[in-house]
């Protein structure tokens, strides 16, 4: 039903994507231009 997607940080292959970035690359979510996007263009940014 639902698919993993790909970080393009580290390779891993994760289900929840908000989750991964907030565990595994808090630095990226304190970025002021991340916050601003919402969650389609984050997939696009950080995931494959």
């Amino acid at each position: 039903m639902f698919g993993k997607a790909k970080c393009k940080l580290c390779g891993d292959n994760v289900r929840f994507a908000l989750r991964h970035l907030k565990k595994e690359h808090p630095e990226t979510l304190t970025d002021k231009d991340v916050v601003k996007l919402n969650m389609s263009k984050i997939m696009e940014k950080y995931f494959l």
